[in-house]
């Protein structure tokens, strides 16, 4: 009799602990926009550019120019005024890929003022904010 209570509480717990699991597989399951494991899933996702140019325009702000993956320049999409300085690590991360000739994966989110870029070949990521965004 008590090995059938113990196999029946047994069970309870185990229905449980799998209906926490199922509630909150959101959590256990990386999401497109979340963390290094969205990241990389994305990255197949989203197009490919190279830094062509990174010029300062002022004491806090660059302009950074983007060529697309067929090697034409990018439009006036990916002509961007960033707030940057040339002391900034972002600053010598998009002068490395721009000499490197890395390939960017670029996520420009509709309506966003911030620009999210990571590297194909070293995963190192970096979010510019825009200009325009004020």
């Amino acid at each position: 009799m008590g090995s059938v209570v113990l196999v029946i509480v047994l069970a309870v717990v185990v229905a449980y602990i799998v209906s926490i699991i199922r509630r909150r597989r959101r959590g256990v399951v990386a999401e497109r926009g979340f963390g290094v494991g969205a990241d990389l899933g994305g990255l197949a996702d989203a197009p490919r550019v190279w830094v062509r140019d990174v010029r300062l325009t002022g004491p806090d702000r660059a302009e950074v120019v983007f060529a697309s993956e067929d090697g034409s320049e990018a439009g006036g999409d990916l002509r961007v005024l960033v707030w940057l300085r040339r002391d900034e690590f972002g600053y010598g991360l998009l002068t490395e890929w721009q000499r490197d000739s890395e390939p960017v994966a670029i996520v420009l989110p509709p309506g966003g003022h911030l620009i999210r870029l990571r590297s194909t070949a070293s995963l190192q990521h970096l979010t510019l904010r825009r200009l325009d965004g004020d």
